[in-house]
């Protein structure tokens, strides 16, 4: 077994952990190295679940190996229980922990600010699963947050992030919202052809004050799609003063008031990014026909598998899939080791939409395009109970 060396945090630091802990609403054990000394797995498991607490704060000392073990077994048994790590982020310590299912990996010398935003999200994340896991009725759909992710820019993103938005929107009006979490260059709101008066920006200049009503007043409508639009800031720099905790929050607080949460991210994995990945229900990756992008799109999947997030229903969407660029889907499917779920045929009724601002799924629900993103949509509505207990997923209108 690899050695990883830990750092004791200090008693300064405990002071503040403990008066962190009494302040957020979740039941949390602190595994201390006491408690991790006896190298008895199953039994050091069993002890820190018992009572089922929402956290679990590990503080290793000289025993990390040991936490990082008895971490990975408790997100085995109890996976509605959030981990969290107090050590050096190292980046060593942090693969460790993230392949062991740690939600965050807190320093020694954390301030009381950052204690409390990461464990805040951590037992936020716990009791959501707990929530999903103790449903009295298992076919009852449960609101999902469906991140849209491209490892490179131009591999159609936002193009699947706007019309899966607005084919779910055919099937569920009113019930949908779309955030656009690139807050530097997202143009979600042309792809519509909107202009919003309030921003992302305007949403985290109100956090001290903001409820469900004052957000919901903040997003812009789009009538003709029926769904609702968070917009990205209005320039890049107003990006600089975002907090990715607190716009995480805001796409959770959407998820109780929408069924669908579908979200536009930036290319790659930023911190925003990361954030919402802790609350999402699926993924939906975003590659496009060409080399590069597939080669890009493999790298942010083993780095998505290091993070832990199997819980999430993965769809794989390949965009401008033609036959005509050297590359077929079996070439693909063999690169990425996994199986391309939605295929979005290479068509000019695309781009002229997104010049117009009227995505092909409401302008042109059955040609080709608007099928594959109609398609894609029905992988995301939730499976539910048939009349003779069959398992069915609910269809799209088409």
């Amino acid at each position: 077994m690899t050695t990883i060396e830990g750092a004791p945090s200090s008693e300064a630091f405990e002071v503040r952990l403990e008066a962190t802990t009494s302040t957020i609403d979740a039941l949390t054990k602190i595994a201390t190295p006491g408690s991790l000394s006896s190298g008895d797995i199953e039994q050091t498991a069993s002890s820190l679940t018992a009572g089922k607490p929402d956290l679990i704060v590990f503080q290793p000392g000289d025993f990390l190996n040991t936490a990082i073990v008895v971490a990975e077994r408790i997100d085995t048994l109890c996976p509605e229980i959030s981990n969290v790590l107090v050590a050096t982020p190292s980046p060593k310590v942090l693969e460790r922990a993230m392949a062991a299912g740690m939600r965050a990996v807190l320093a020694p010398d954390a301030d009381q600010e950052e204690i409390f935003a990461v464990l805040s999200r951590a037992a936020s994340v716990a009791q959501k699963r707990r929530r999903a896991l103790t449903s009295e009725a298992p076919g009852t759909p449960m609101n999902r947050i469906l991140p849209v992710l491209a490892a490179k820019g131009g591999s159609g993103k936002t193009v699947v992030s706007t019309n899966l938005a607005t084919s779910l929107a055919r099937e569920f009006p009113g019930e949908v919202v779309l955030v656009d979490l690139d807050v530097q260059f997202g143009d979600v709101a042309s792809g519509f052809g909107l202009e919003p008066i309030h921003t992302i920006t305007d949403v985290c200049n109100q956090s001290e004050s903001f409820d469900t009503t004052r957000l919901k007043a903040m997003l812009t409508p789009h009538e003709a799609a029926g769904l609702f639009i968070l917009a990205a800031p209005h320039s890049p720099a107003e990006a600089d003063e975002l907090d990715p905790t607190l716009l995480a929050k805001v796409v959770e607080m959407l998820s109780n008031e929408f069924r669908y949460v579908v979200v536009d991210t930036a290319a790659g994995i930023d911190e925003f990014t990361l954030e919402v990945l802790d609350i999402a229900t699926d993924l939906i990756l975003v590659a496009s026909m060409d080399v590069p992008s597939v080669r890009a799109i493999s790298k942010e999947i083993a780095a998505l598998e290091l993070l832990g997030l199997e819980d999430a229903e993965w769809h794989l969407v390949l965009n401008n899939a033609s036959a005509k660029v050297g590359l077929t889907v079996d070439d693909v499917e063999s690169a990425l080791g996994r199986q391309v779920d939605v295929r979005i045929p290479a068509t000019k009724t695309i781009p002229l939409s997104v010049n117009r601002g009227i995505p092909v799924a409401l302008q042109d629900p059955r040609s080709p395009a608007g099928r594959a993103f109609n398609e894609l949509a029905g992988r995301a509505v939730p499976v539910q109970a048939t009349n003779n207990g069959k398992r069915r997923r609910r269809r799209t209108a088409k």
